[in-house]
């Protein structure tokens, strides 16, 4: 029997991370880092994606040395890059399908932020995995967009702060080139979501989930129990409290040298549970800052997702 993975669908800088490192924490559950794999048909079609942004290729690497060779060396990581290519016209879907048998009997959280910039990239995981559970996390457009800016401006200053070399600095600053680029709340957080919300319109009420990020991330304990029940799986107290330590996950820390990323880096640098203390933010334009101000249908939308 398929076990159907579950896809946490978010923009960037949603709690996703945290949130798919806490869920692949219980025992009945395998967290993923970003794989990225239904980003195109193929591996093939993923080259051409990972000759602009490198760092793209550090998660599924390391996935198939984890689950597949039984551990991140480097030449694990050598062996999957060759594996790849040799199989570089095999669908992704088929690659997918490899790590779900890997992991089984454990099923597979994924989170990668790169699924929810394109319709067709969503409708490659619904025609592999038409069994799907999914879990819309939201954030308040004004944190989502001040975090994703943050990020930015940390990789135009050249992640001075990440203690790793120059060629790895490097590799970071390709893998966010396309953060770098977006400056406009619309493009960062409106339009991803109404393309989730478009794509779970025909998903089946009992397997998709829309959680607000900040309720989780302040009250976690009152969040575990209804999502291990929804999710079918475990709800024993040791169950839950493995959940509270996503810094247990293989994916929770920097990688070997030929493949240290595949999360985002602030992440990795700190993946353990931490006392969130949430802001209050406005979706009015900021005092003096008239090129805040949001659209109307963004508004409308956070709205809907009652942050207002």
């Amino acid at each position: 029997m398929t076990l159907e993975p579950l896809f946490i669908l978010a923009p960037p800088r949603s709690f996703t991370s945290v949130m798919c490192g806490m869920i692949g924490q219980h025992p009945e559950m395998y967290a993923l880092p970003e794989v990225n794999l239904f980003a195109a048909e193929d591996y093939e079609g993923l080259g051409r994606l990972y000759s602009r942004r490198p760092g793209f290729r550090h998660g599924l690497l390391r996935a198939i040395a984890e689950l597949g060779l039984g551990g991140q060396t480097e030449e694990n990581i050598n062996v999957a890059r060759r594996w790849l290519e040799e199989h570089s016209e095999v669908s992704t879907a088929e690659i997918y399908s490899d790590l779900v048998d890997w992991a089984s009997p454990k099923r597979l959280v994924d989170k990668s932020p790169i699924y929810v910039y394109s319709a067709e990239t969503l409708q490659r995981i619904k025609r592999a995995f038409p069994g799907a559970y999914y879990l819309h996390l939201t954030r308040h457009p004004r944190a989502t967009c001040d975090s994703i800016l943050k990020l930015r401006d940390v990789v135009k200053e050249g992640m001075d702060k990440m203690r790793v070399g120059e060629k790895a600095r490097a590799l970071v600053k390709k893998r966010y080139d396309n953060i770098a680029q977006i400056e406009d709340p619309d493009s960062l957080w409106l339009q991803p979501h109404m393309r989730i919300i478009e794509h779970l319109d025909d998903i089946a009420d009992d397997r998709k989930m829309r959680l607000k990020g900040e309720d989780f991330m302040t009250r976690p304990d009152d969040y575990l129990v209804g999502i291990a029940e929804w999710l079918g799986i475990s709800t024993d107290s040791d169950a839950i409290a493995a959940m509270k330590h996503p810094e247990k996950s293989p994916f929770a820390c920097l990688g070997p040298k030929n493949a240290k990323f595949g999360n985002d880096p602030s992440y990795l640098e700190s993946p353990g549970l931490r006392e969130y203390v949430p802001r209050e933010y406005s979706l009015e334009p900021l005092e003096g800052q008239p090129e805040t101000e949001l659209s109307e249908d963004l508004m409308q939308c956070a709205m809907y997702f009652k942050y207002a």
